[in-house]
C-alpha cells in the first residue's frame, strides 16, 4: 500500500470563490502512522468577503484572520511544495473527506488562481486521490457491523466527520478546525482498514483509471453503489460509452430497465425525454474519483429490482447493449450533447479565476508563470507581471495586491484595481461570488432566527462590524 496524505481546509465559504483561510494535512505511512505535518493560515485575498455561515461553522475571527501572517499565494505555495516534497518520497494517496465535492477542486483552483502552471496535483505522476466519505458510505452498505451511524431529522444516516467518531468511539478534538478534522479522518480510516482489510483495499483500489475501465467494458455487467442523502443504493448497469463532453465520465445503462424497449424509439427527441424522465435510464461513472466496482454477482444480493428480474434478464440486457453498443452510444452522446448545448455556460461570461478548465497558457505563457511563482522579490514579480496579457494579468494583479498592496502599482492603477474589486464586492445583483450586501441580508435573517441564541448573535455582530468596516473601506473606491 502506498503512503497517505490526509487533508482538510477551512475556508472563507462553501461555494465558488472560496479562500483557504487554514489547511492541515497529515503525511502518513501505509500504517497510519504520522511521519510529518503541514499546518498554515492565510489572510483572506482583498478580491474576496467572508460568508457569514462558514465563519459560524468553523469559528473563525475575521478581525484575527485579517492578521494571519502569509497571502494567499504564500500558503497555496507552500502547500504545493510541501505535497511535491511528500509525492516524491514514493507512492501516495491523497485523503479528504467529501474531497471530491470541495477540498480537490478547492486547493485546484487555488494553484490555478495563483499561476502554478499544472493545478492537478493530486493526480501528479506518483499522487492518486481518495474521499473517505464515500469510502465510509461504501462500509456502511457492503458490512454494515464495522460502521455505527446516526439519523437525522430525516431519518438519512450522517456521515460527517464528527458524527462519524462520536458514533465509532474516537475522539476529534478540535471538530471543524482543519487539523481536528484530518486527525479525525485518519482516525476513521484506520479503523475501517483493521475491522474490515479486504473491503478497505478494495474501496482504495479504484484510483487506475484504465483498471476501472477494464473492470467496466470488458464484462456484460456489474455493480456500483451510489449514495443520496445519506442511503445508499447499489445499480446494476452496462458499459455504453464515454461521456461525449466530460472527460473522465463514463455512460452506462441501468439494466432495471429493458433497453430493448426504449432504444426501439426511432425518435432522438422522444428519446431524450424517455432517457431523462425519472427514474433515469443511465448512470454517470466518474471514474477520477475512484469508483466503487462490484462483480455482477452481487446484483441479486439485495431485495430489490435487480433481484426481481433475476440473473437471466440481466444478462439478457447487457447482452442487447453489448451487441448494439455502438449505434446506441452515438445515440445517448448525441442526445447529450445537445442537452448540455443547449444550457451551457457562456465561456465569456466567465470571471479569470473560473477558466481552470478553459485557460490554456501557452509555452511562454507557462514559462512566465513558472518564473512568477519562484520568483521572491517584489521587482521580480512586477518585472514578469508586465509580460502577462487578458486572465493572466488579472491573476498576477490580485497576487501581487494581497502581497504588497499599494507598493506594487502606480497610483492610477492601483485606483483602478480596487475600484473594480469594489464594484463586485459591494453590487446589488445576484452575482456567482459572494457580496457585501448578500452578507447583510444574511445577518439580517440570522438575527432573526437566532434571536434566542445569544453566542451566536456575538458571533453574528461580530461579523456584521467587519463588514460594515468593509463597506467604507470599499466605497472609498467608487
Amino acid at each position: 500500500m502506498p503512503n497517505y496524505i490526509f487533508f482538510d481546509t477551512e475556508t472563507n465559504s462553501g461555494r465558488q470563490f472560496a479562500d483557504i483561510l487554514s489547511i492541515n494535512a497529515l503525511f502518513c505511512s501505509e500504517d497510519f502512522k504520522i511521519i510529518s505535518e503541514l499546518n498554515c493560515e492565510a489572510r483572506l485575498r482583498k478580491s474576496r468577503i467572508y460568508e457569514v455561515d462558514s465563519f459560524l461553522v468553523n469559528g473563525f475571527d475575521p478581525f484575527k484572520v485579517d492578521k494571519h501572517p502569509l497571502s494567499n499565494f504564500e500558503l497555496t505555495k507552500k502547500v504545493n511544495d510541501t505535497f511535491i516534497s511528500w509525492i516524491n518520497k514514493g507512492p501516495v494517496l491523497f485523503c479528504a473527506h467529501n474531497g471530491y465535492s470541495f477540498d480537490y477542486m478547492l486547493t485546484s483552483q487555488h494553484l490555478f488562481s495563483n499561476l502554478f502552471t499544472w493545478p492537478w496535483i493530486f493526480s501528479t505522476g506518483n499522487a492518486k486521490q481518495i474521499d473517505s466519505l464515500p469510502i465510509a458510505q461504501n462500509y456502511d452498505f457492503y458490512a454494515p457491523n464495522t460502521i455505527a451511524t446516526e439519523l437525522n431529522e430525516k431519518n438519512n444516516k450522517m456521515f460527517k466527520l464528527g458524527s462519524l467518531a462520536k458514533m465509532n468511539g474516537f475522539e476529534i478534538t478540535e471538530l471543524h478546525t482543519a487539523r481536528g478534522d484530518t486527525m479525525g479522518m485518519k482516525l476513521l480510516m484506520e479503523m475501517l482498514c483493521k475491522k474490515n482489510p479486504e473491503l478497505f483495499k478494495r474501496s482504495v483500489s479504484f484510483t487506475n483509471k484504465n483498471e476501472v475501465l477494464a473492470k467496466i467494458k470488458d464484462v456484460d455487467y456489474f455493480c456500483h453503489p451510489e449514495t443520496f442523502f445519506g442511503r445508499t443504493r447499489q445499480f446494476t448497469s452496462s458499459y455504453l460509452c464515454e461521456h461525449p463532453v466530460f472527460k473522465n465520465y463514463h455512460l452506462c445503462f441501468d439494466l432495471k430497465h429493458d433497453p430493448e424497449l426504449i432504444f426501439s424509439e426511432k425518435s432522438n427527441s422522444v428519446l431524450k425525454k424517455t432517457l431523462n424522465s425519472a427514474p433515469k435510464k443511465y448512470r454517470i461513472l466518474k471514474i477520477g474519483k475512484n469508483p466503487f466496482i462490484q462483480d455482477k454477482s452481487f446484483a441479486t444480493n439485495f431485495e430489490d429490482e435487480y433481484t426481481t428480474l433475476g440473473h437471466e434478464v440481466l444478462k439478457s440486457r447487457a447482452d442487447f447493449i453489448l451487441k448494439n453498443r455502438e449505434e446506441l452510444a452515438n445515440r445517448v452522446s448525441t442526445i447529450i450533447s445537445d442537452d448540455i448545448q443547449e444550457r451551457d455556460i457562456d465561456q465569456t461570461e466567465l470571471t479569470p479565476e473560473q477558466m481552470i478548465f478553459s485557460l490554456n497558457p501557452s509555452s511562454s505563457d507557462k514559462t512566465l508563470m513558472n518564473n512568477y511563482v519562484i520568483a521572491n522579490s517584489i521587482d521580480d514579480k512586477l518585472r514578469i507581471h508586465k509580460g502577462f496579457k487578458g486572465p493572466l494579468k488579472y491573476l498576477s494583479e490580485m497576487i501581487l495586491l494581497d502581497q504588497y498592496d499599494i507598493e506594487a502599482f502606480t497610483d492610477s492603477d492601483y485606483k483602478r484595481i480596487r475600484k473594480g474589486i469594489s464594484r463586485k464586492l459591494l453590487s446589488t445583483n445576484k452575482e456567482v461570488f459572494p457580496t457585501i450586501p448578500d452578507g447583510m441580508a444574511r445577518i439580517d435573517q440570522l438575527r432573526e432566527e437566532k434571536k434566542d441564541d445569544k453566542e451566536t448573535l456575538e458571533k453574528v455582530e461580530n461579523i456584521n462590524k467587519h463588514l460594515e468596516l468593509l463597506t467604507e473601506e470599499h466605497e472609498k473606491y467608487l
